[in-house]
């Protein structure tokens, strides 16, 4: 079946794309399913009290979760299409600078994608719509709960299983699947670089279903899109995931060490950034990609 889909359009490379991502869930749920009914017994899983409650599971089946949607689906499709753009690819002989590079330009962002959480964080809907609003703020709070039981540990081997599931798997795979497949696939239906650049940035939001956050993930989606774009290399939005879930874990971690602090990094500050530091933010950042896209060119 090797390079089968290999002459079809963009359009259809999406749609063999999502049927790609919905039977490798599908499959790996239900394996991942069946080995763990003998683990921990059919009633813990079918109870979801317990099963909330159950960090283990939830951490294996977290990793399931991700090989299942966002790694092993953009293997399978450049199996059957073998057209990955050049740009996933492409050996830039300063490849080290360009990650750091990648790295810098998120610690850089981080004023301005606050700001952006704080705004979206604010975000109230009418009387009318009270419902809707209460059912995302449930959302939200189940989504922290789960990322503190990712973050928490006892044991060191514990706390390099976290980092696995927080910031490397994420960054490989959601990168791997939306600037590395989705991305290309988008600027090959609309012909424009900079719109499927957005679009992108909004999948890879959305697919959170973080609704308060969604903005401040779209903001850093966009910026990956770029690094993508400019730096046509797919190592270099994945450094920059890695490093943007990698300093929320670091944060946590001295948060739980510190027993007066009450200040919890995974909830959303108040307080507004400096105008200062959010425009040399901004700056910086566009700074730092011109810089990566001159350096491509160039070579």
């Amino acid at each position: 079946m090797k390079s089968s889909f290999k002459d079809i359009s963009y359009t259809h490379q999406l749609v063999l794309l999502v049927i790609l991502v919905l039977v490798s869930w599908g499959l790996l749920t239900i394996m991942g399913t069946i080995i763990a009914i003998p683990i921990w017994g059919m009633d813990s899983l079918s109870n979801p009290n317990i099963l909330l409650n159950n960090q283990s599971f939830l951490k294996y089946f977290q990793v399931i979760q991700s090989f299942a949607l966002f790694i092993i689906p953009p293997f399978l499709f450049k199996y059957l299409v073998e057209k990955f753009p050049s740009t996933t690819r492409n050996k830039h002989p300063q490849i080290i600078l360009l990650i750091f590079l990648s790295a810098l330009v998120v610690v850089l962002a981080q004023p301005f994608v606050s700001i952006t959480g704080i705004i979206n964080n604010n975000l109230s809907f009418p009387d009318s719509l009270q419902y809707i609003e209460d059912w995302m703020r449930g959302k939200e709070d189940s989504a922290q709960r789960a990322t503190e039981i990712f973050l928490s540990y006892s044991h060191w081997s514990e706390s390099i299983l976290n980092i696995c599931i927080i910031a490397i798997l994420p960054a490989i795979g959601e990168e791997l699947l939306f600037r590395g497949t989705i991305q290309p696939i988008l600027m090959g239906i609309f012909k424009r670089k900079h719109l499927a650049i957005i679009i992108t940035a909004a999948l890879f939001s959305a697919i959170h279903i973080q609704f308060f956050g969604f903005l401040p993930r779209f903001i850093l989606g966009v910026i990956f899109g770029y690094l993508m774009l400019y730096g046509k290399n797919i190592w270099l939005p994945i450094s920059a995931h890695f490093i943007n879930n990698f300093m929320a874990f670091m944060m946590y971690q001295v948060y739980l060490s510190d027993a007066d602090n009450e200040n919890n990094p995974l909830n959303v500050s108040e307080e507004y950034p400096s105008p200062i530091w959010i425009t040399l933010s901004i700056i910086g950042v566009i700074l730092i990609l011109k810089y990566i896209k001159k350096r491509t060119v160039l070579t």
